[in-house]
């Protein structure tokens, strides 16, 4: 494994760094030791402003499965849905709730998210993402990344977000880079609140 020092952020560093904290968090610090040494990496901490080697993210997320025993499909959805509801990364939930006052809201602002993280970070590049509407109530999104697992995160989130916004909603992903989404109930649940004007205090 190689890092370097740049200016930018990649997907790689990313998902490193969010699957590092994931599974320690979930799992405790001595599986992600045991992830580690399976994926023979010099380095047990990842940091999200250096640049890896392509395809190391997915490479140890198999590890991670391997270790865990569950489908990698599984570790990345997981994780997904920890990125939103983890109060550590309330600011990924804020980021994504910007996108509306409800659900559909929400769907139809997804090929606008990598301008709105770039508001965040600058030098991100995320991957590309269309929404296609196949019915009512019914949507097929395209999720363009060359890492295998991104697809399984996005599915990941987009069920804590349903969850978020209290509609009941049938998420599946279709191969690496498809999911089809049927809102079933947009106000199946109460939807958590969230403050446009500041961010939620935590306790």
């Amino acid at each position: 494994m190689t890092a370097e020092t740049t200016m930018g952020t990649d997907m790689d560093a990313l998902l490193l760094r969010s699957l590092q904290g994931y599974v320690r968090d979930t799992f405790g610090p001595q599986v992600w030791q045991a992830i580690c040494r399976r994926s023979a990496l010099p380095v047990e901490i990842f940091e999200p402003m250096l640049r890896y080697d392509r395809g190391l993210a997915d490479r140890v997320a198999q590890n991670a499965a391997d270790v865990l025993g569950r489908p990698v499909e599984t570790i990345w959805e997981d994780m997904g849905t920890y990125l939103v509801t983890n109060p550590s990364h309330e600011g990924v939930r804020r980021l994504l709730r910007f996108g509306g006052v409800s659900f559909a809201d929400f769907l139809h602002s997804l090929e606008e998210m990598p301008g709105r993280a770039r508001l965040a970070m600058s030098d991100i590049t995320l991957p590309e993402i269309q929404l296609l509407e196949a019915g009512p109530e019914q949507f097929r999104i395209v999720c363009r990344s060359r890492l295998q697992g991104m697809g399984r995160v996005l599915v990941g989130m987009l069920t804590a977000m349903a969850d978020d916004y209290g509609a009941l909603c049938l998420i599946e992903a279709e191969g690496q880079d498809r999911i089809t989404v049927r809102v079933l109930d947009t106000a199946h649940a109460k939807a958590r609140h969230f403050d446009l004007a500041m961010p939620e205090r935590q306790g």
